[in-house]
């Protein structure tokens, strides 16, 4: 081997190396701006309203059930607002934010590719809500079923988790779908709450095919597929959602279409971040 080849491979390797460095440093400071600032107190205090709601109405002259608040606050107002919300909020200022505070100019120096780049900031972004509602479902789960005896013999060893991964797959798809709507638009948190009215609360619960679009639909379905409800309750919660298992996707094909489309849409993002320009402002004006 001559030393023209041998320093080249040392080089490439140097490179290579740098570059997962670099890939590194971008994650742990895209994880560090999103938990500072206001958004993360925000929606602390939202976080905390369906929880203190729960208390409330297990403490009143009638209490409502457990199963009831459960419906109402777990599988509605979390999967309709707080989870989506949560996720346009960080994931559509992936780039945007950085675009009005001027520093992406900074982060396109770093030897990183710009598809990477935004992969990178997009991953940490879903980590990052991904732990907030799972803190957030964790915290409701016990303001509606503490000092229930289901609590740590049927909740928290088996539904809590279920519904964790659940949540999961869903920051998923609403992370690819903002981060796609941050780049598309600078009015991206007026469209995104746009879309979530449309159609993760109006479209998603119209029996119409359309609705197979929604990330609302397949988890609504892993929800009734994956966890042990009595018969009532299951028919119960069908009927209100409109949905028939008997014609739903299997839990399997929910999974992969909600991981494929929005790994699909996540990387088409990314092409496109990486071929477009940016008119930006710097400090010397």
């Amino acid at each position: 081997m001559s030393a023209a080849t041998a320093s080249s491979e040392i080089d490439m390797r140097r490179s290579f190396g740098h570059g997962w460095s670099a890939i590194a440093a971008l994650f742990v400071l895209t994880v560090r701006q999103h938990t500072h600032g206001r958004r993360l107190f925000v929606l602390g205090l939202l976080y905390l309203l369906p929880c203190a709601l729960a208390i409330l109405l297990r403490n009143i002259p009638k209490p409502a059930d457990a199963e009831s608040l459960e419906f109402a606050l777990a599988f509605n107002l979390l999967p309709h607002g707080l989870a989506p919300l949560t996720a346009l909020l960080y994931a559509a200022g992936v780039i945007q934010d950085e675009v009005e505070e001027q520093t992406l100019t900074y982060l396109l120096l770093r030897s990183v590719p710009r598809w990477a780049l935004y992969l990178t900031k997009l991953l940490a972004t879903l980590c990052v809500t991904s732990v907030l509602i799972a803190v957030a479902t964790v915290a409701l789960y016990l303001s509606i079923y503490w000092g229930t005896p289901q609590l740590w013999s049927v909740i928290v060893p088996t539904r809590l988790l279920y519904v964790v991964g659940i949540w999961t797959l869903a920051q998923l798809g609403y992370c690819a779908l903002f981060g796609f709507i941050g780049l598309l638009t600078r009015r991206s948190l007026i469209g995104g709450v746009i879309y979530i009215v449309a159609i993760e609360c109006i479209l998603a619960n119209i029996n119409f095919v359309a609705r197979s679009l929604t990330v609302v639909y397949y988890v609504r379905i892993l929800l009734l597929r994956w966890l042990d409800w009595p018969a009532d309750i299951l028919r119960r919660f069908q009927r209100d959602w409109s949905i028939d298992l008997e014609a739903a996707p299997t839990a399997e094909q929910c999974v992969q279409r909600l991981v494929l489309s929005s790994v699909l849409l996540a990387l088409l993002t990314a092409l496109w971040f990486a071929r477009r320009e940016f008119r930006l402002k710097t400090p010397e004006g």
